[in-house]
Order: C-alpha cells, then sequence, then structure tokens
C-alpha cells in the first residue's frame, strides 16, 4: 500500500529524506520509538496547535512520553515492518478546536469519502535499502473534499506548512541519529 492508495490526487504534498546509515530494521525501530520529548521543536509546536482545546477546557494527555506516530491526529492505516507505516484520516484541522469528531475508515473508505467539510490528511514513511544504509523518506498529502473546505484549508496551510515540514525534517534527523549509534549506545 502507499499513499495513492488512499490520497491519489493531493491538493497540498510535502516530502522530505534522508539516507540514514543504518540498516532498515533499525531505523523502523527508531522511527516508532522517537517521543515528543525527542523533538524539542516539534513538541513546541504541537503545543501550540493544541492551546486552543487547553484554553477551553479540554483535558489531553501529555505530550511528552508519547511518540510522534501516536500524536498524530491521523490514525495509521496500514504498516509493514521495516517498509512503510501510512497514517490517513479525515480531519477538520483549520478549526481552532479541530473540528468535528471524524469516523475512522478504512483506506478505500476513506479514498471514497466526499461528504463537504472534510479533508483527507495521509502521511507516510517509507524506508528503502540502499547501499549506504536506509532512505527514509516522508510524505504528506491532504485533499479537500469540496472548494469552500479547500480554501478554509488553505488559509491554515499557508500558517503551517513551513512548520509541519520542520517537524518532518526533525523526525528524519533524531531517528537518523539513533539508529546511527552503536547498538549498545542506544
Amino acid at each position: 500500500m502507499n499513499l495513492d492508495d488512499v490520497i491519489p490526487n493531493p491538493h497540498y504534498r510535502m516530502c522530505h529524506s534522508r539516507v540514514v546509515g543504518a540498516p532498515p530494521a533499525a531505523v523502523w525501530d527508531e522511527l516508532h520509538r522517537v517521543t515528543m520529548s525527542a523533538l524539542p521543536l516539534g513538541h513546541a509546536l504541537e503545543g501550540v496547535r493544541l492551546l486552543p482545546a487547553r484554553l477551553s477546557g479540554r483535558k489531553l494527555q501529555p505530550l511528552a512520553g508519547r511518540t510522534f506516530l501516536d500524536i498524530t491526529p491521523i490514525p495509521v492505516l496500514f504498516s509493514e515492518r521495516p517498509h512503510v507505516v501510512i497514517s490517513a484520516g479525515l480531519s477538520q484541522a483549520w478549526r481552532p478546536l479541530g473540528g468535528s469528531r471524524p469516523p475512522h475508515l478504512g483506506a478505500a473508505a476513506l479514498r471514497a469519502w466526499s461528504q463537504p467539510g472534510w479533508i483527507k490528511a495521509g502521511m507516510e514513511f517509507r524506508l528503502e535499502s540502499v547501499s549506504t544504509g536506509t532512505l527514509l523518506s516522508t510524505e504528506t498529502r491532504v485533499l479537500a473534499t469540496d472548494p469552500r473546505t479547500r480554501r478554509a484549508f488553505a488559509a491554515y496551510w499557508f500558517f503551517i506548512r513551513t512548520s509541519s515540514g520542520a517537524i518532518r525534517r526533525e523526525v528524519l534527523k533524531v531517528v537518523a541519529r539513533r539508529a546511527e549509534l552503536p547498538v549498545k549506545a542506544r
């Protein structure tokens, strides 16, 4: 499975990659272990994203001890160790409190979803063996279900795109640094 199976023609897309001097299994393990406390920029930006919910009195779990893959607002749809993990789902991320609670959908149902007022968001981490270790890449895709939602999300995307990309690059950097450590040092 890949993101084309879920969100084939996105309105918004960003890609980042990094070669990691370690085998795919080690990179996979570190990707799944990296916590928000290991991502200073990501932790701070997620805190800002969640601030409206906290100020409204919502009880939220602390970010620090949770993994990056656990705190993403879209669920993991597919995982094949040590090659690919895909998170995807519906969202109303541009709304200050996150909007309505979305239904959890499988890949086919998400691809077919057309109800106005939602974005389909997907994030993929792919690991590929290369001569120097592992190519770790990430892609994020967003598709609005209608023109009004696309306009609303466009304003939000304008403000968060740079920080979202910075978080992805930080994840790649931290995973690489940890995976490249000698086994005893991990």
